[in-house]
């Protein structure tokens, strides 16, 4: 069983404009990503829709359950990140945060 599992790694908070909506997103290192994938095609009868894991979300002092979806080139995992959430923060675009996220599959 991989509940618990945690990674911790840092990246820049980058943003995606589509035609009805921006999105605000820091992307997982490939090499996490691609562990995730293949942990997850493992326990595939308690993955969610369209691919995402549910994970809890340990940034500074804030916490929160969300889940990451594989998004973008190479079908890396992505992170949003929800305009309340970049308030508590005190983040935007550009700036680099570190995340631990723990696997809740």
């Amino acid at each position: 069983m991989m509940d618990g599992l945690q990674y911790t790694f840092s990246d820049t908070i980058k943003q995606w404009v589509g035609s009805k909506s921006t999105w605000h997103y820091i992307r997982l290192p490939a090499a996490m990503s691609d562990e995730i994938h293949t942990l997850s095609q493992y326990h595939q009868t308690r993955r969610r829709g369209w691919g995402a894991v549910k994970v809890e979300v340990s940034v500074g002092n804030q916490q929160w359950q969300t889940s990451i979806f594989p998004a973008f080139e190479g079908k890396r995992y992505a992170l949003f990140l929800k305009a309340e959430v970049r308030k508590q923060l005190g983040v935007a675009v550009g700036s680099e945060i570190t995340v631990t996220l723990k696997i809740l599959l």
